[in-house]
């Protein structure tokens, strides 16, 4: 997806809308407010890694993610249904850093590394990964006790 840096803020208004019959372009842009041409490569991405059917239809992943103490699971059980090929050949593909990510996916597509789609996968791919990953727990910053002049 082309436009990964929108899945975030579709996901957080997800969680603000009552689950679709049917999640189309107009869901999309009317009901959620995402009506760049950009934005549109959100739901074949979804259909793809098992958050909507291929009818468009909700799956039981994409109401997890409406339940926050559940949207980081979902998100990792989806990326898991999305990228196969990335977690058969890297059972913790989701722990991988950019460029050995860009590698492998230059390995599997066939793509030149550095080609403006496999720049978008890898993209998506750490989009997700983001929301994957549980908000670091808040930690109380230390006084460090201030040095005094002798």
């Amino acid at each position: 997806m082309f436009g990964y840096g929108a899945i975030g803020k579709i996901v957080a208004k997800i969680q603000d809308h009552p689950v679709p019959d049917v999640f189309s372009h107009e869901f999309l842009s009317h009901k959620l407010g995402f009506g760049r041409e950009s934005d549109r490569a959100f739901i074949p991405m979804a259909k793809r890694i098992g958050l909507l059917g291929a009818d468009g239809k909700p799956t039981p992943l994409y109401e997890r993610l409406r339940e926050p103490p559940h949207v980081h699971a979902a998100i990792a059980e989806a990326m898991k249904n999305g990228y196969p090929m990335f977690y058969g050949r890297h059972a913790d593909a989701h722990e991988l850093d950019r460029k050995v990510l860009a590698e492998l996916v230059a390995d599997i597509t066939g793509l030149v590394k550095g080609h403006a789609s496999a720049r978008a996968i890898v993209g998506t791919f750490f989009a997700l990964k983001s929301l994957a990953a549980p908000a670091p727990p808040a930690t109380e910053r230390r006084k460090v006790p201030e040095r005094r002049g002798t």
